[in-house]
């Protein structure tokens, strides 16, 4: 039997499993499981042992979401801490002014 007729058997006899209908939830699930396998599988499927990888801090947070009022109220008052820290760094109006002018004399 060469693959030709193979393929044609394949395509005329419908596959019960591709037509049960699969949650959105499943087919998410199916596919980080997928994913996760093979990822594994091309890092080597070693551990990283190295002590100095579990140092290396957080640099990405999640906004909070609409729910989370105690999590945005905070964000949003280190937010405001973080730019009056920011403005205090800038050059007042005065202190620009007496660079120019100090410039221009010269």
């Amino acid at each position: 039997m060469d693959w030709k007729e193979v393929l044609r058997r394949r395509l005329a006899t419908p596959n019960t499993r591709t037509n049960k209908k699969k949650s959105e939830q499943e087919l998410k699930d199916e596919e980080m499981d997928l994913f996760t396998k093979y990822y594994s599988e091309w890092k080597g499927g070693r551990k990283n042992t190295n002590e100095f990888y579990k140092t290396i801090p957080r640099f990405y947070y999640r906004l909070p979401a609409e729910d989370e009022v105690l999590l945005q109220k905070l964000r949003e008052e280190s937010r405001a801490v973080f730019l009056q820290r920011k403005s205090r760094e800038l050059l007042d109006n005065e202190e620009l002014q007496a660079i120019f002018h100090s410039k221009s004399l010269r």
